[in-house]
C-alpha cells in the first residue's frame, strides 16, 4: 500500500526558507522525515525556485556559534574537575 503524497507549497516553502525555520520546524509543519525534506529541497533547486546556495546556507555554522561551543564545553571540563 501507498502513502498518499504530500501536496507542500513552493511559495509557503520560500517564506519558511527566509524566516529561517530549522530542519525539525519543516519537518513539524509539514510532517515529513528527513529524507523527505532532503527530497523537497531538491525538488526546489531542480525547479529553480532556490539554488544549491540558498539551501546551503543555512545550514552553515557561524564562528561565534562555534567559539559558543567551545567556551560551553570549556565549563562543562571545569565542572567535571
Amino acid at each position: 500500500m501507498r502513502k498518499a503524497k504530500v501536496q507542500i507549497s513552493a511559495n509557503e516553502v520560500l517564506k519558511d526558507l527566509k524566516a529561517g525555520l530549522s530542519d525539525e520546524d519543516f519537518m513539524a509543519k509539514y510532517q515529513i522525515s528527513y529524507r523527505q525534506l532532503q527530497r523537497l529541497f531538491r525538488k526546489m533547486i531542480q525547479a529553480g525556485f532556490v539554488s544549491p546556495i540558498q539551501v546551503a546556507q543555512r545550514l552553515c555554522v557561524t564562528k561565534s556559534q562555534v567559539t559558543e561551543v567551545l567556551q560551553e564545553m570549556g565549563k562543562g571540563e571545569r565542572a567535571l574537575d
